[in-house]
């Protein structure tokens, strides 16, 4: 599965930064480090963590056709 995130732009150039690391937050929060390949500035970015179950993709997954084996 890929996952798509948000990639800042630097707040020193505006380069388009790279995740450099995830660590955990406070409850339902990530705090997320992104590197600028430019100029070489880090900056980090509190994320709120979304609730899987309640994600679109998903959403239909309940009321499938999936059983248990017989």
């Amino acid at each position: 599965m890929i996952i798509a995130f948000h990639r800042p732009p630097c707040p020193e150039c505006t380069a388009l930064t790279t995740l450099a690391q995830i660590i955990p937050g406070p409850s339902g929060f990530d705090i997320r480090t992104f590197k600028c390949p430019a100029c070489n500035c880090f900056h980090q970015r509190l994320v709120a963590l979304g609730d899987p179950m309640k994600s679109p993709e998903i959403t239909g997954w309940p009321h499938g056709e999936l059983r248990a084996p017989n």
